[in-house]
């Protein structure tokens, strides 16, 4: 028989082993290159804007749960290698060369990465493509037409050849370095970890709150706000240590019970022996578990704020007309509703008028133009309740939010312009009011300048109609009609408006102070997002509005779940990897321990024990790790319903560990089973 035919049989008897890596490489660079495409298409840039920060926060997940899938592809090779082993040492024995042996061995690589990296980027585009598809069901303003993002497959084919060359490389120097011996013993090589010991296990439990404790307590003070990052590695160091320690549990154990450490030794022998070879795998199984956990819960918190922001909102409904447009007013607003069985309440107008301002800096040469909107006092007052006084010369500046913007308007000069009658005039700061409840946050409108009825009639008397509005705030009865009232609402603007959309329509104020104006006139059909979120003329409704801002990050929700479910799934791979090879290593010790007495039932034991502490260490500290870390960097943040956020990180964990409790069911069934009959029968 040549060395071709027992190179051919060799693959027949152990077709599932080269079945399994190549399998394990297609899922890598599949999931790498689905989730490129969807990242790098226009599909994704268009909403996201490639220089927005979700764009950037989408960026470094995707790094970051790159390296687990290059870590997860290093065990599925190490796997490979060791199982290989056995047909190494037939050609070894038959007298070749490890340099030949090689050769043969990378051929193998070659063909299984060539098909499994092939597999992997031809699946990546209908993977990206079902994904998207679903998203779309759920899309009612958003373009549905997916768009392929190149250079997400450039980076999983630049992953599928640097990861082939590398390993071929080391496989190749790894082999040659071979011999009978060292292939004897490869299957219970063994590695402690050096300067083990319980104590450093403690301070790595310390130090991972404690840096999470210490960001969030220099997170919020100015001058250590730049080093708060820096106690994130604290945390990060201490979750290291502490995964590098987890081996030395025995000696832990036998501090306090000598009884059950000798119950068990042999569990905590065999534990201690692969000290360094359990740190790795465990560390960036925890990493990718708690940036699973964290992903879901920091970026979907922004929603959950929004959703009570929008709960919270002092009107159901807030419609903005312009002058021109006479057919819409209080009178047709009110018969809509009632066409569509619902009774208006606490109605409130704010006639406006679109001016320019000069937005003023300490640094002169930052100052810029931009257009503001001016309401009369005494429809402030009706709206606020409030009994302000303001003289003809002055103005107050109103947003119903916090006072970040206030930097703006802090002198108290206020530099405005009448784009009709093409000049500058100057108005003295009275006050700046920051006050909540008082306009919707999440409509298009909620800030401008207060002047004197007297100023404000005087400069409406120099503007046309393009310049004039009315803002219309109130309330409404039957919310399970409010979608159909506010398409009847968007129909009647849309006609108003010809069926475009003006997007120049605020600039228009400052078109003589800015260059490069123009009038941009775009359709309505075709950018129904785009209204929903930046036309000012599109009716706002409470009961429809949070399916309008969902919709909008629905493309970046799911870049995150998706995202997610390749870092959660990496993880558990990764875990399953260092089991099967755990496993795999120690047959020989569980056969000796089966010489010396130790029955079939408490060998099963034994190996539920190794297998439950490799599967659940990472699990339970990734998910702890991240429940605890979303906390404290939303109390850090300016979210304010930080428990909700909190018990939401809560409960993704106990799902998550719910669905590794599964998987680990059917994983120890199966390898307990098969690990025992196989010692069992070569007894």
């Amino acid at each position: 028989m040549t060395i071709n035919e027992i190179t051919r049989k060799l693959i027949r008897q152990n077709k599932s082993r080269y079945l399994l890596f190549g399998l394990s490489i297609c899922f890598a660079i599949a999931m790498t290159g689905a989730y490129g495409v969807l990242l790098f298409g226009r599909s994704i840039t268009d909403v996201l804007m490639t220089d927005g920060s979700t764009y950037i926060i989408s960026l470094g997940m995707y790094g970051i749960t790159m390296i687990g899938i290059v870590v997860f592809l290093f065990y599925a090779n190490a796997i490979y290698m060791q199982l290989q082993m056995g047909e190494i040492g037939v050609f070894i024995s038959l007298g070749l060369s490890p340099k030949s042996v090689g050769k043969i061995q990378s051929r193998q690589l070659d063909s299984i990465f060539l098909i499994g990296g092939m597999a992997g980027l031809i699946l990546a585009v209908p993977i990206s493509f079902g994904i998207w598809s679903l998203l779309s069901l759920f899309l009612s303003y958003t373009d549905g037409t997916f768009h392929v993002g190149w250079i997400g497959l450039l980076i999983a084919g630049g992953l599928w050849i640097s990861a082939w060359a590398i390993q071929r490389i080391r496989n190749a120097a790894h082999i040659t370095r071979l011999d009978v011996i060292k292939i004897m013993s490869s299957s219970s090589e063994c590695e402690e970890v050096k300067g083990s010991h319980p104590v450093l296990g403690v301070i790595g439990l310390i130090a991972v709150p404690l840096g999470l404790i210490l960001f969030n307590l220099t997170a919020v003070i100015y001058p250590l706000k730049s080093f708060s990052v820096l106690f994130l590695g604290i945390s990060l160091v201490g979750m290291y240590t502490l995964t590098a320690q987890i081996t030395s549990i025995g000696s832990i154990i036998k501090r306090f019970s000598s009884n059950a450490y000798r119950k068990s030794i042999l569990f905590y022998n065999l534990v201690r022996q692969k000290g360094n070879q359990y740190t790795l795998s465990l560390f960036v199984s925890s990493l990718l578990i708690t940036l699973t956990v964290f992903s879901i819960c920091f970026n979907g918190c922004t929603f959950l704020e929004l959703y009570y922001e929008i709960k919270e909102e002092p009107y159901d409904y807030a419609v903005l007309v312009r002058e021109s447009e006479q057919d819409m007013d209080e009178s047709r607003i009110g018969f809509l509703a009632e066409e569509n069985g619902i009774s208006l309440s606490e109605w409130h107008s704010l006639d406006m008028l679109l001016l320019g301002r000069e937005h003023q800096y300490m640094d002169a040469s930052r100052n810029e133009w931009s257009p503001e909107i001016v309401v009369n006092v005494s429809d402030f007052n009706k709206l606020s309740g409030m009994n302000l006084s303001v003289p003809d010369d002055g103005y107050i500046y109103f947003q119903d939010s916090d006072d970040s913007v206030f930097q703006t308007c802090s002198d108290n000069r206020g530099v405005f312009y009448n784009p009709c009658a093409k000049e500058d005039f100057t108005l003295q700061k009275i006050e700046l009011i920051s006050r909540e409840n008082v306009l919707n946050q999440t409509a298009k409108i909620n800030s401008f300048a207060v002047i004197s009825d007297n100023t404000f009639q005087r400069i409406s008397n120099t503007l046309d109609s393009s310049y004039k509005m009315t803002y219309h705030l109130f309330h409404g009865s039957n919310p399970e009609n409010s979608s159909e009232f506010q398409k009847r609402l968007l129909a009647e603007i849309v006609a108003l408006n010809d069926g475009e959309i003006f997007v120049s329509w605020q600039d228009q104020a400052i078109k003589d102070k800015i260059e490069n104006y123009e009038d941009i006139y775009i359709p309505y059909d075709g950018n129904e997002l785009y209204a929903a979120r930046w036309w000012e003329f599109y009716p706002y409704a409470k009961q429809t509005q949070f399916d309008v801002q969902m919709e909008a990050g629905a493309v970046y929700l799911i870049l995150i779940f998706f995202i997610a479910v390749i870092a959660c799934v990496s993880a558990t791979m990764i875990m399953g990897l260092k089991i099967a090879g755990t496993i795999m290593q120690d047959t020989e010790s569980y056969r000796k321990a089966m010489y010396l007495g130790l029955k079939e039932n408490d060998l099963k034991k034994l190996i539920r024990k190794q297998i439950g502490l490799i599967y659940f260490f990472p699990v339970i500290c990734g998910c702890a790790t991240a429940s605890f870390m979303i906390n404290r960097f939303m109390e850090a943040s300016s979210i304010v319903h930080v428990r909700e956020v909190t018990l939401a990180a809560i409960g993704i964990s106990l799902m998550v560990i719910l669905i590794q409790l599964i998987i680990f069911f059917f994983l120890q069934k199966k390898l307990v089973v098969s690990t025992s009959g196989i010692v069992y029968e070569s007894r």
